[in-house]
Parts: structure tokens; C-alpha cells; sequence
């Protein structure tokens, strides 16, 4: 066993990966790209939308308790789901 490993870890994981298939054939479909392209240009988009949580975590992780930097990140996430 890994240290904090956890079942539902795993199956995050799963849910991200066909998430992200899913995704990706949505966005070949609609923009006319074969799968490697469009599987590109999703891990480009999901790298800039890790990157804007790490920042806006980083932002306030000093100014606010866990608690509000969490909601404050959780907004952020759902204003910026495509």
C-alpha cells in the first residue's frame, strides 16, 4: 500500500481519464482535428486550468483560513469550467 493511498483516489482517476477521452473526441468532432491534435490541445487547456488553481491557491493560502481559500478556489473552478 502507498502512503495515503485511498480507493476513491483511484477511482477520481478513472472518472478524470474517461472525462478527459470523452472530452477529447467531443472536441475532434466539433472542431474537425484527428484524436492526437485534440487530445493536445485538452491537456494544453487542463494544464493553464491546474495552473490558474495553483495561483489562485497561492494567492490566498495566507490571507484566508482552509476553509475560504477552498470555497474561494471552488468559485474560481466553477466560473472557469468550459
Amino acid at each position: 500500500m502507498f502512503c495515503g493511498f485511498n480507493t476513491k483516489m483511484v477511482q477520481g482517476l478513472a472518472l478524470f481519464a474517461e472525462g478527459l477521452f470523452e472530452a477529447t473526441l467531443e472536441r475532434s468532432r466539433e472542431e474537425g482535428t484527428d484524436i492526437e491534435q485534440a487530445f493536445k490541445v485538452e491537456l494544453k487547456d487542463i494544464t493553464a486550468f491546474l495552473e490558474g488553481i495553483e495561483r489562485l491557491h497561492q494567492e490566498t493560502k495566507h490571507k484566508f483560513d482552509r476553509a475560504t481559500t477552498v470555497k474561494t478556489i471552488t468559485h474560481w473552478m466553477a466560473e472557469h469550467d468550459r
